[in-house]
């Protein structure tokens, strides 16, 4: 379930000039504002249609040009090293408060429905569709899916002693601190073979491995140590993984009043008026926060719609219970009356929207990673935008170029 690869990984002296945080954690302003500004941030390589100007966003071809492009003048700069020998990496990203270390590496590229990397989200075609032309056409990635698996005390005693040399990268940015160590030969296969074929999960990256399925789709008849029947990903214990919430503002499209509203909620959950934010936080599952026209409140959410691992969600009890009967929201994935405010973007920015264009705000307890477990070992799917893991890996510490694992005869479209 684990390969090593011929990895890059950020010079320590670039590491802040090129990498940045995860691709949503800005807004595509701000992503535009910090590709412009500095043209060896790795934004420029991972730009998508929302980043440049709107008469440029069906110049798809141009698009990938310009990745392209950026990729190889980062390459030029000579801001990565190089790890000839298949390694496997260990990465670990600790915060104030919170310290995860992760195993780097290829893992297989699996169709929906193998029990072997299981799903939990469904994925949006246009989205997986520029990855998959991005990882053919750049010829990188550098992103990886991120999976976590059920820990045990042997594993970790396996990672421990890997983290024993000196790391090859050691940086902090934006309150994360990062070290990565590489690890080849014997160390690597011990490390793999600890790991085995336990089932992993994907936590963070659902279009990235669907574009890994449809790039080898596009390309029949690959040999089986081709580089497109692997996918980059780093895998995280189950113990380890900072699970937080995804908030909601959804908008009416009925335009009633703020008393209309509170009537409409109230006729779906109890609705208890509060004096602040602290007041209506959820605890705990069961209830949410509801922010509407500068008002709060605390709502006990319906019953759970069936007795699946993902209808007793509180996302899924919001969703099917409150935003598609009050709000006529049936399509969270795409709808335009709902967006998401992850948790560390932070409730005064949830509020100050909500101001903005007078939607309604809910506040929701986080999902656990027992109860995403549960969901995927059904292969369920859960609302989007269910769970949002921190710290997330940084963009551009590693890179995985394809022509470094090209295979004799293969071919690639």
């Amino acid at each position: 379930m684990l390969r090593p690869f011929p990895g890059l990984v950020v010079d320590p002296a670039w590491a802040d000039r090129v990498t940045t945080g995860p691709y949503d954690a800005y807004s595509p302003t701000q992503r535009a504002a910090i590709a412009e500004a500095n043209p060896y941030s790795f934004l420029n390589v991972t730009r998508s249609q929302e980043d440049v100007p709107p008469g440029r966003r069906d110049d798809i071809d141009g698009l990938i040009a310009e990745c392209a492009g950026s990729m190889q003048r980062i390459y030029d700069a000579g801001a990565y090293v190089p790890h000839d020998a298949p390694s496997l990496f260990l990465y670990r990203l600790a915060t104030a408060d919170h310290v995860q270390t992760g195993i780097m590496g290829l893992v297989p590229v699996t169709e929906p429905g193998d029990r072997r990397v299981l799903r939990h989200e469904a994925v949006r075609p246009g989205r997986a569709n520029l990855l998959t032309r991005h990882l053919l056409e750049v010829g990188m990635s550098s992103s990886p899916i991120s999976l976590t698996y059920r820990t045990d005390d042997a594993l970790d005693a396996v990672v421990a002693a890997c983290c024993n040399d000196d790391p090859v990268l050691e940086s902090t940015s934006d309150g994360v601190h990062q070290m990565v160590w590489a690890i080849s030969g014997a160390a690597a296969d011990t490390l793999a073979n600890a790991l085995g074929e336990r089932p992993l999960y994907v936590t963070d990256g659902h279009h990235r491995l669907a574009a890994a399925v449809e790039a080898r789709t596009r390309n029949p008849g690959l040999v089986d140590d081709h580089p497109l029947q692997w996918t980059q990903a780093v895998l995280f214990p189950d113990a380890e993984m900072l699970v937080l919430p995804f908030h909601r503002r959804v908008g009416d499209r009925a335009r009633r009043s703020a008393d209309e509203l509170v009537d409409a909620l109230s006729g779906v959950g109890d609705l208890v008026p509060c004096p602040g934010i602290d007041e209506a936080r959820p605890s705990g599952p069961g209830s949410v926060g509801v922010y509407l026209a500068d008002r709060w409140f605390s709502m006990d959410l319906p019953p759970a719609s069936g007795r699946r691992a993902v209808d007793l969600l509180d996302v899924a009890r919001l969703q099917d219970g409150v935003l598609a009967p009050v709000f006529g929201i049936e399509d969270p994935g795409s709808d335009p009356m709902i967006d998401y405010v992850p948790e560390p973007v932070g409730i005064d920015a949830l509020v100050e929207r909500c101001d903005a264009d007078s939607r309604v705000g809910f506040i929701v307890h986080a999902t656990s990673v027992a109860e995403m477990m549960a969901v995927a070992d059904e292969d369920g799917l859960m609302p989007p935008k269910s769970s949002y893991f921190e710290p997330k890996p940084r963009s551009g510490v590693f890179v995985r170029r394809l022509d470094r694992e090209r295979s004799s005869g293969a071919t690639t479209a």
